[in-house]
């Protein structure tokens, strides 16, 4: 089953203004680092076992040109104004996880190689998967990613450099909500990708859940997150 790795929040501010003015359940985000080769740079707040990512576009002249599907989503996004826009599951064999997307009949990115660059030159690397669909305003499918450290060692790694402190794991992402014109539809497609069974209008990841409601007008995007204390 996959897990919520994290939350994207589109926006215009950059990783410093983030860090100095953003507070959530008392804790401050923390300057997260560059994606040169996309042209973005971000701020990220860890909760439990998943995280909010705040991804503004730091270099236009190499965001207009790359084809990394996520920045081509916030360059078409963020003059709706900043929000949270996309999510991120994740995965530690994704690999088989391509194939089985491609045996469902899906088209994919194919394994994408990931790094960012921190403000201590430290650089940290990762794979990526998206399913390909078109950019419009129907809600795009979450996108996977597999890190080169399992999930506890990339905590404890996080933890010792003061990234990850005792209040940090103290909240949880526990709810996403989307808003969709067609809420069974949407369902549908989702429950398929994600072989998981829908209940009501929800579907129930390891870590999280997924909640799908009436949007009247306009795109279809996740539309907000619950955090709560655990």
């Amino acid at each position: 089953m996959f897990e919520l790795d994290h939350v994207v929040y589109f926006t215009t501010k950059s990783p410093a203004q983030i860090a100095q003015q953003v507070i959530i359940e008392g804790i401050h985000p923390v300057i997260g680092g560059q994606h040169l080769q996309w042209g973005t740079y971000n701020a990220l707040l860890y909760t439990k076992n998943s995280y909010i990512e705040w991804l503004a576009v730091e270099n236009e002249d190499v965001a207009k040109v790359t084809n990394q599907p996520l920045v081509k989503q916030l360059l078409y996004d963020i003059d709706d104004g900043d929000g949270f826009y996309s999510l991120c599951l994740r995965s530690d064999d994704l690999k088989r996880k391509n194939l089985y997307f491609k045996k469902l009949g899906y088209r994919t990115s194919g394994i994408l190689p990931a790094e960012r660059k921190t403000a201590d030159g430290k650089v940290i690397r990762w794979k990526m998967l998206f399913i390909e669909q078109k950019l419009d305003d129907s809600l795009p499918y979450p996108f996977f990613i597999e890190w080169e450290q399992p999930l506890d060692e990339r905590y404890d790694m996080l933890k010792a450099d003061g990234t990850i402190q005792q209040v940090n794991e103290e909240i949880q992402i526990e709810r996403c909500i989307f808003r969709v014109k067609d809420v069974e539809r949407k369902l549908i497609q989702w429950s398929r990708l994600l072989s998981l069974p829908a209940k009501g209008n929800t579907l129930k990841l390891a870590n999280a859940t997924f909640e799908f409601q009436q949007l009247q007008e306009g795109k279809e995007r996740l539309q907000t997150i619950d955090i709560v204390k655990v």
